[in-house]
């Protein structure tokens, strides 16, 4: 049976990548939020509603794509709503279609320079260009390609069912 604790190496590993990828992401998220009214949550929200579904996506591929539970999702949605960034409407079979308003598209638009500016300023210009391609690399190699396949096979399906709708 192995042992049930970390090793001390395995333990700085894991709290390396957590700390590292948190504060990367936490840095964004803030920078995005003092430029614009957008938590990071609503810019990852209406990022892929706009970058993988043209505005439109069925709310269980909308999960999958930023591999939230059904609960945060809903949650987040219902704020954002409130804020007429996005609807909610019946989706094609028994699914929910969530759909990018218009004041949530300008939105968007507004906060997409602040995102580049936020993930160049604290991830790429911080690193080396070997360190990215290892970086990339790394990533590549923990991925987890099921998951991807699964949301691929789900925008496909969805993709198919607009076009003939």
């Amino acid at each position: 049976m192995a042992d049930e604790r970390l090793s001390a190496e395995e333990s700085r590993l894991w709290h390396a990548w957590r700390v590292a990828g948190e504060n990367v992401l936490a840095r964004v998220a803030r920078d995005i939020a003092d430029g614009t009214t957008l938590s990071g949550s609503d810019y990852a929200v209406l990022s892929r509603l706009q970058d993988l579904g043209r505005g439109e996506l069925r709310q269980q591929d909308l999960a999958a794509s930023l591999r939230w539970d059904k609960s945060r999702l809903s949650h987040q949605l219902s704020r954002m709503q409130r804020r007429k960034l996005v609807r909610r409407r019946p989706g094609p079979g028994r699914g929910v279609a969530v759909v990018l308003l218009a004041e949530g598209a300008r939105q968007l638009a507004a906060a997409r320079p602040i995102h580049t500016g936020a993930v160049r300023r604290h991830l790429v210009a911080r690193l080396d260009p070997g360190q990215r391609q290892a970086l990339l690399a790394l990533c590549a190699l923990l991925e987890d390609s099921e998951w991807d396949a699964d949301e691929r096979g789900a925008r496909e399906a969805w993709a198919q069912e607009q076009r003939q709708g």
